[in-house]
């Protein structure tokens, strides 16, 4: 099978999650195929048993079918949710996860859905002593110096102190993007944080 007619199958499978089961039609338009390429993606699906043919013609997932496309859209959930953490528009991020959706390993996936989880507990403290809560990064303009005083939940967000926003730390926003992202630099690198990571960090302006 080449790799086109893999992926449409993939797409395909995946589409056919949703509830009610769109058309043939609807399902080639929204899939961008046209009616060989559509038809090919059919053809490979029934012939790996991922597809059923079920009263009046119409198809659904098999088992194995409905076993695929779950992993598929996972696969999608998980890059998608990674691109907008940092920083990159839900648009742009279902557009770059809908390309690689179909090439990244299993491995690379659960990696990556580990470290968007990060489970392990903080091994320093969240908040700077007498620091105060202070507000989330969300709430500063463009140029504002601030010192970072909590990260917050800890556990979900290590990576970003791996990164050197912690506690005490000054950062500088340097942009803010129409998705209310917020792009802030660090130790002289810039960092884009998404809208619901940027909220979890408060920060205070320093003295």
């Amino acid at each position: 099978m080449t790799g086109a007619r893999q992926d449409h199958e993939e797409d395909l499978l995946e589409a056919l999650l949703e509830e009610p089961v769109p058309g043939e039609a609807a399902l080639a338009a929204r899939l961008g195929l046209d009616a060989s390429a559509f038809a090919g993606a059919v053809a490979s699906a029934e012939a790996h048993g991922r597809l059923e043919r079920e009263a009046g013609g119409r198809f659904g997932l098999s088992r194995e079918g409905r076993r695929v496309a779950r992993t598929i859209a996972r696969r999608h959930r998980t890059l998608a949710c990674f691109f907008e953490e940092i920083g990159m528009a839900r648009e742009a991020a279902n557009r770059e996860a809908c390309t690689l959706e179909h090439g990244v390993s299993d491995e690379a996936i659960e990696r990556l859905a580990d470290h968007l989880r990060c489970p392990v507990p903080c091994e320093r403290p969240c908040e700077v002593s007498g620091g105060g809560d202070g507000r989330p990064l969300l709430d500063y303009g463009e140029g504002a110096r601030v010192c970072i005083t909590v990260v917050r939940p800890c556990g979900r967000y290590r990576r970003l102190m791996d990164m050197g926003v912690v506690p005490g730390e000054e950062v500088v926003v340097r942009r803010r993007l129409s998705n209310r992202a917020v792009v802030i630099e660090v130790k002289g690198c810039e960092i884009g944080l998404s809208p619901e990571c940027a909220a979890t960090v408060l920060a205070a302006p320093c003295p």
